[in-house]
C-alpha cells in the first residue's frame, strides 16, 4: 500500500436539511451528488481545508466549523483519509465554478449518492456533533 489520499469534505446543515453538490466532473469519476468536498494540499491544515472547500465550491463562510470524525479507508491497494466537517450554513449557496449544482435535501429523502451509502453514514454521524 503505497499511495496515500487525504481528503475533507463538508457536511452544511440548514435545520434538518443538508447540502449535497453535483461537480463538474472528469471523465473519471462518478456523476452523482456528494458532500462538497476536495483533496487536502500540503501543508494545508484539515479545518483550512474545510473553509477553502465552503468558500471556493460555495460562496459560504460559516462561523464555525467542526471536526465531526476522521474516516480512515483502504481501497484496492489506496489509503484514505477523509476529514469530516459540519457546520450551520450562514447564507443561500453559491456554485462556484468547480460545481454544476448545490442543493440542500431534508435527511430523511437524500438522493443516491455517488459513493452509495457512504455520504448518507457520514452525515446522519454527523449529525449528532455538539456545536
Amino acid at each position: 500500500m503505497s499511495v496515500q489520499v487525504l481528503r475533507v469534505d463538508a457536511i452544511v446543515m440548514d435545520d434538518s436539511a443538508v447540502l449535497l453538490v453535483r461537480p463538474n466532473l472528469a471523465p473519471e469519476d462518478a456523476p452523482g451528488w456528494r458532500l462538497p468536498g476536495d483533496m487536502l494540499r500540503f501543508g494545508e491544515a484539515p479545518e483550512t481545508c474545510a473553509r477553502r472547500i465552503l468558500r471556493d465550491q460555495l460562496g459560504l463562510e460559516p462561523e464555525w466549523v467542526a471536526l465531526a470524525e476522521v474516516e480512515s479507508s483502504v481501497d484496492g491497494g489506496v489509503w484514505s483519509l477523509v476529514f469530516h466537517f459540519r457546520c450551520d450554513a450562514d447564507r443561500r449557496p453559491a456554485a462556484g465554478p468547480a460545481i454544476a449544482e448545490a442543493r440542500f435535501f431534508q435527511v430523511e429523502h437524500l438522493p443516491p449518492t455517488a459513493r452509495g451509502t457512504r455520504e448518507r453514514d457520514v452525515i446522519y454521524r454527523a449529525m449528532t456533533v455538539a456545536r
